[in-house]
Order: C-alpha cells, then sequence, then structure tokens
C-alpha cells in the first residue's frame, strides 16, 4: 500500500521533511499565505476564522515534457477524481497518484470535463504536477478547552495569529505538529486509514479515559487509545507527547500511559514528556503549579524505568524528557546517542544537545585570530547556566560573553524559555550592560525577524537599546561565529 510519510529518518540534525518536493513546495507557500491571510476573531471564543478560501484541488503548473504536460494537463485544470476516488487536497493527490494506472477527471476552465488516463513507467514516476495552494487548506480548529493550553494563557491585544489553535492531522503528517484526534470524525478517521498516513503526532496527555475527557474538557477525549489501536492493527506509526501537570497526569497516571503506549510498540516510534507552561494569565483558568525539582525528579524515574526496558527490548531509549526537565533537575546534557535520532527535536527534546554539538564542532574548526571583543548574550532563565558553561568552555580567547539571564516579567516569571522573551523586557533588564554587540536569538523573534512578541519592531529594539544588535541563528554554530564577530553569525 502507498504510505504517506511526512519524514525521513532523522538525522543529527533537525530537518523538516515531507512527501515530496511538490509537498515541500506547498507547505512553504501555504504558510506565507496564512501569515498574510485576513484573520478575524470571534471575540465570544478563541476561534480564529479564515476568510475566502477556495478548496478545489487545482493544477498551479506542470513541468515540460512531463507525463502530465503529455496528456494535455494545464495550469487552472481542476482535479476532480483520481481512479474513480474524489480528491479533497494534496495527501489525496499524492497518495491516489502514486499508482502506476492513473485515471484523472479533469475540469477544464471552460467547464468542460474529461478523462485522462496515465499509465507511468513505475509508480515511483510523478506526473509533473504542482498544485495550488488551495489544495491544502487552513488547518481545523482545535474542539478541545485544555487546562493547560498556551494559547488560553495569552494577554489580550497581540496579534492574531498568536490566538490560532489547530487541531489538523495533515498538517500533523507533513509538518510534524501534534493533535489529539478529537476533532477527526469516524469518516475522517477511515481516512486517516486508507491513505496509511504515517508517522503521525499525537498529543497524549493521558491514555485514561476519564483523565484525558478532564485534562481536555472534552467529553469525546476518552477513546483514543481505542483510536491508536486502530492505527497501529493497520501499520500506521505515531509519535507521542505528553504535557505534564504535577499531580493530574503524573505518577500513576504516566504509569499506565507509558504502559498503554509501550505495548502499542513498533508502532509507538517515542514519546516526549514536556512539563507544562504557565503564565500569569490564567484568571479564571483551573489551578495548576510547575513543577519543582522534586517532582520532576519522580519523573525522571518513571523515564528511565521505560528508557531501560526499551533499550533491552528495541535498542533505543523510546521516552524521552524535555529540555525543559533537564533544565529544572539541573541535569546534565545526555550524549547524543541517547537521542536515537532525534525524533522529537521540534517538541524541544535534544535541542540543548544539538546546540552544543554544533557549537564544539564551530570551536575546533575555528582559527586562533580573533579580535577581542565583550558581548552580551539574553538568554531565558533556564537555559542560562547551560550557555554559561558553553561559553567557558568554547568561547574564542578574546572573547568575553556576558550571558544575561532575562526574567520574563511579560508572560510571568514562571515562563523561563528563551522563545518567549520579549522586547521590553530586553530593554528594562539591559539597559546598564556595557557590550560591543548584544546578540539576539533568532527564536525571540518573528519568522521575518522583524518582530519580538510583543509587537516592538527589531529595529525600533535597536534604537532603544543604542547598541549594535545582531539576529543569530538557534544553532552552536552560527552562535559561535556570532562570538567571533563573523558575517556567519548573522
Amino acid at each position: 500500500a502507498y504510505t504517506i510519510s511526512s519524514r525521513a529518518p532523522s538525522t543529527t540534525q533537525p530537518t523538516l521533511q515531507s512527501l515530496t518536493q511538490v509537498i515541500i513546495y506547498h507547505v512553504y507557500l501555504i504558510k506565507s499565505m496564512l501569515k498574510q491571510e485576513f484573520l478575524t476573531r470571534n471575540h465570544n471564543s478563541t476561534i480564529m476564522q479564515f476568510v475566502g478560501r477556495d478548496e478545489m484541488v487545482t493544477v498551479y503548473a506542470v513541468e515540460p515534457g512531463s507525463l502530465a504536460s503529455r496528456h494535455g494537463i494545464a495550469a487552472g485544470d481542476i482535479i476532480e477524481t483520481i481512479n474513480h476516488e474524489k480528491v479533497l487536497d494534496s495527501i489525496d493527490f499524492q497518495a491516489l497518484s502514486a499508482a502506476r494506472h492513473v485515471c484523472l477527471l479533469i475540469k477544464k476552465p471552460d467547464m468542460t470535463e474529461r478523462e485522462v488516463d496515465i499509465i507511468k513507467p513505475s509508480s515511483s514516476v510523478s506526473l509533473g504536477i504542482t498544485l495550488t495552494p488551495e489544495a491544502f487548506p487552513p488547518p481545523r480548529e482545535c474542539a478541545n478547552n485544555c487546562i493547560f493550553c498556551f494559547v488560553d494563557q495569552m494577554p489580550e491585544g497581540m496579534r492574531p495569529s498568536l490566538y490560532i489553535k489547530d487541531d489538523d492531522w495533515r498538517y500533523s503528517l507533513m509538518m510534524g505538529s501534534f493533535i489529539t484526534l478529537t476533532n477527526v470524525g469516524d469518516n475522517e478517521f477511515k481516512r486517516i486509514i486508507k491513505r496509511k498516513a504515517s508517522p503521525l503526532y499525537i498529543s497524549v496527555q493521558a491514555t485514561d479515559e476519564d483523565a484525558r475527557c478532564a485534562m481536555m474538557n472534552n467529553p469525546w477525549a476518552g477513546k483514543l487509545l481505542d483510536r491508536l489501536r486502530t492505527l497501529a492493527e493497520n501499520g500506521i506509526s505515531f509519535h507521542g507527547q505528553v504535557v505534564l501537570c504535577p499531580g493530574v497526569n503524573d505518577g500513576d497516571q504516566l504509569i499506565k500511559t507509558l504502559d498503554d503506549l509501550y505495548n502499542l510498540r513498533p508502532h509507538t516510534l517515542s514519546v516526549a514528556l514536556v512539563p507544562v507552561g504557565l503564565t500569569r494569565f490564567r484568571k479564571g483558568l483551573p489551578e495548576l503549579a510547575v513543577y519543582t525539582r522534586e517532582q520532576a525528579n519522580e519523573v525522571q524515574k518513571i523515564c528511565r524505568i521505560y528508557q531501560q526496558r526499551s533499550m533491552k527490548e528495541y535498542g533505543d531509549l523510546f521516552v524521552y524528557l524535555s529540555d525543559e526537565f533537564l533544565s529544572i533537575t539541573s541535569s546534565p546534557i545526555p550524549p547524543t546517542d541517547d537521542y536515537d535520532g532525534f525524533p522529537q527535536i521540534e517538541n524541544g527534546v535534544g535541542m540543548l544537545r544539538l546546540f552544543e554539538d554544533g557549537l564544539k564542532l564551530a570551536a575546533e574548526e575555528a582559527g586562533t585570530s580573533i579580535r577581542p571583543r565583550t558581548v552580551c548574550v539574553p538568554c531565558g532563565t533556564s537555559l542560562a547556566p547551560y550557555m554559561q558553561q558553553w561559553v567557558d568552555q568554547y568561547s574564542p580567547a578574546g572573547v568575553t560573553a556576558l550571558i544575561t539571564p532575562i526574567v520574563n516579567h511579560f508572560f510571568g516569571e514562571t515562563v523561563t524559555v528563551t522563545g518567549l522573551i520579549t522586547a521590553q523586557d530586553l530593554l528594562a533588564q539591559l539597559k546598564d550592560i556595557q557590550a560591543d554587540e548584544v546578540l539576539i536569538s533568532e527564536t525571540m523573534l518573528n519568522d521575518e525577524g522583524t518582530l519580538f512578541l510583543d509587537d516592538i519592531s527589531f529595529e525600533d529594539f535597536c534604537h532603544r537599546l543604542n547598541i549594535p544588535c545582531r539576529i543569530v541563528k538557534n544553532n552552536g554554530e552560527d552562535f559561535y561565529h556570532a562570538l567571533c564577530g563573523n558575517q556567519e553569525g548573522v
């Protein structure tokens, strides 16, 4: 059977991999369009509505000399069915067009219809069709009201895109975003099975029905384990995520969850344990607490039990603590081999290790002539101890790096990660800093590198700080070059 696979086996560097080059094109084009799309917010809820989208599967371009070109398919044609199955989106197109014999029902721009029969030399040969962005419609909205939802803890008046709560299996397949499956009806679930959509990324939280329903405030959330078993029975693999809340889904609940997921191996590929993130904007929300060091150590003990078992039976660790748990327990960073190819890198599992590995490599390959200078490195309070160790060990001679932990007053002091630091907190806490340059992690800014979370532009920030600033990519190699003042760090 044709299996849609979103990612190739992970390497030592985090990469976004998708179905084909065509799908890569769609993903980046869609992301760009979604940023510019007009968004309207329903002020009585958190639902974000996308306006004015057409969901027809339409040909954007045809490669010259390709099978599609030789059979008269052209830009503007609508693909209605393939092998007599309705084509709903680009996932359907990729799956159905992978057959060796492809029969397409095409609607031309003049609304006439024609059937196109194509027999490919092999099933792996592409038709040479690129679809319009409308073939991958906007992400579906989340149907839950999770007690730990970070979007619900955002202050009012921020950019509309920050309030989007998406939960779409198609994005999970293609981009690795985590989903709950609570908004997937029976017919759509059958479609997942039929399309062999693998691997998926599932937000589990708990496999106990009552616990999961309570955490998600959704009476339909409790049947996840049945669905995971069905996925496994049909050869579909998945990565799991468990957002842990102290006293809610850890302890015995966590043991049950990991037991259930382990019993679905090898189709359960990995599980990440992530501590709940809490801001100061929780008025009217359930009372939750952040993890203490002692509580996090108990989670770590449970994690090790399953890691040891999995290493004996499967040769991998299976369960991975997020970097935030390492920070809470002040644990050393595990070696590269312990991350088994970094299957959960975008879930914050192994970023510290990759960063240090890149920094060490760059330091080993660097020359010896460095202009003496002082740089300021603001970062989250959870990262600061590790960053201090790194610059002490790897910083080039002649460079003084001032590691400056930034207390997050905007979201609250319980928020300790670098990516949620705002410009106003930086300006307040760096006002007396003496440095030749300030290194700003790209994770503090939007994708374009122009705006902080509090909508202060990078240009305005630099002007107000009145110290030269440099945006640094989130990897060790670029950080080292930035320490040196090299152009590669920009």
